[in-house]
């Protein structure tokens, strides 16, 4: 805890009503407004902070930080950008720094979600308590925590920090997005272990070039963010990468610190540590899995240890290469949504089913450019394809399925590929595509329980919906 008048001292605050009241909470969102809290009022997407001051004050905000004076009796603190020290400050109110957790964060395109879910599961799995925050789902204690943010506003992941941390987490697995980091979401999180999968096309509408998206990236392995560093370098961008790291770090690939080698079930490690285990998760899920084993080794761990947690662990990832059901044909659903986890999911699923067909979707309001190459990607393997809506939000959705369908009909000739806008009538046809022994891949929703339309989510489960087409 703080009160007011230090943290008008500390950050150097202008100061409206003095007090020496103590803040006990932090919050961006006035949804997450407690007693005794400080509400920081800033400029969003559609309104300001301020707007919703009162909701605010009704849930028990007893001071407000913003960037201008406002007409309340609550005591005001004054900041040009309220976000640039709303994560300092957080950590100054809730005390995260000195709570002793092992922090491991993760960046990258595509495996991040399953790298942080991984990581999360095996130190478990180890007898290390722990917390996750991910896309998948955020934990406290093994309880699911709600969120809309790959990662959180930096007052909610600060307070999720304490909140794991009251309930005995030892270690917090924190998955970071390119946005979280240029938007200062992780700022007064020192993490001890941060890793990087890869990195290939998407928000090029947040990032105007590849090399801008790969230095907003590189934000989290600056000096003053992690203590050490773990780079996947599968490709150029991870070799740039690493050769721009600040902090101490070691790099997977030929020649590198470690190299990670798969082989019909069999994991091996090799390089600065050596680790020997057995998983079924697969060639793709085993780069990700690799990532985390090595991050666990730099973070102190012997490896017989973390080999035999991946052999007991429960290594499902929502929505990630997840099969619906055991029965005929093999459904599978994924949350990709990239040209390269497009290709990356098809090669997957193509390794034991050479026949599948694919539904694919692209969402609204993200990256129009990644649509015709997701198309292109989709078209490589499948034998036939199904293109259906997913996020269409404010655009058009027959303008986004006519993106997909145009990269598409560059591979595949137009009698083997479909157009079904509804995903439920999309995945019903593709169940009466699919002939014995075949399988279908649901390249989009991945573990998403909604759909956004036209600035409201809708109810949507694409398991569930598989299931009820399958009538299991």
């Amino acid at each position: 805890m703080s009160t007011i008048d230090a943290l008008a001292t500390g950050f150097s605050l202008d100061l409206i009503g003095s007090t020496q009241e103590e803040i006990s909470s932090v919050a961006i969102s006035s949804h997450h407004i407690r007693p005794g809290g400080l509400f920081i009022a800033v400029q969003g997407a559609k309104s300001h902070g301020l707007d919703h001051l009162q909701d605010a004050v009704d849930r028990g905000a007893v001071a407000v930080l913003s960037d201008r004076a406002s007409n309340t009796e609550l005591p005001q603190l004054i900041h040009p950008n309220p976000r640039q020290i709303a994560g300092e400050l957080s950590a100054m109110v809730y005390g995260t720094a000195g709570l002793g957790l092992k922090v491991f964060g993760v960046t990258g395109t595509n495996g991040k979600t399953s790298t942080s879910i991984f990581l999360y599961r095996l130190l478990e799995q180890m007898g290390v308590p722990s917390g996750l925050s991910s896309s998948a789902m955020s934990l406290v204690a093994g309880k699911a925590v709600t969120g809309d943010l790959t990662t959180p506003e930096a007052p909610r992941l600060h307070w999720l920090m304490r909140e794991m941390s009251n309930h005995g987490a030892r270690a917090v697995v924190i998955e970071v997005s390119a946005q979280a980091l240029v938007r200062n979401r992780v700022d007064g999180v020192v993490f001890d272990v941060s890793g990087f999968t890869n990195l290939s096309r998407d928000h090029l509408d947040d990032f105007d070039s590849m090399q801008s998206y790969l230095q907003a990236k590189s934000r989290l392995f600056s000096s003053n963010l992690s203590r050490h560093c773990v780079i996947n370098c599968e490709d150029a961008f991870g070799q740039q990468m690493l050769d721009a790291v600040q902090s101490p770090a070691v790099g997977i690939g030929e020649g590198l610190d470690y190299q990670v080698k798969e082989n019909n079930g069999n994991l091996k490690i090799a390089g600065k540590n050596h680790l020997d285990t057995k998983t079924d998760v697969g060639p793709l899920m085993s780069k990700n899995l690799g990532l985390a084993i090595v991050m666990l080794l730099e973070a102190g761990f012997e490896a017989e240890r973390i080999a035999a947690a991946v052999e007991s662990a429960d290594l499902t990832v929502p929505g990630r290469l997840q099969r619906v059901t055991n029965s005929a044909p093999a459904v599978f659903i994924d949350y990709a949504h990239t040209p390269a986890a497009v290709a990356a999911a098809c090669e997957e699923v193509s390794r034991i089913y050479p026949r599948f067909t694919l539904v694919l979707s692209a969402s609204g309001d993200r990256d129009a450019g990644k649509r015709v190459e997701m198309g292109l990607a989709g078209g490589k393997l499948a034998a036939n394809v199904v293109v259906t809506d997913q996020h269409p939000r404010s655009e058009d959705p027959a303008l986004i399925r006519g993106a997909v369908l145009s990269g598409l009909l560059q591979q595949l000739p137009p009698e083997r590929v479909f157009e079904v806008a509804d995903p439920g009538d999309a995945i019903a046809k593709a169940l009466d595509l699919a002939q014995s022994g075949e399988a279908i891949l649901w390249c989009g929703p991945g573990h998403l329980k909604y759909r956004e339309v036209k600035g409201e989510k809708i109810p949507f489960d694409a398991i569930e919906v598989t299931k009820a087409a399958l009538k299991i």
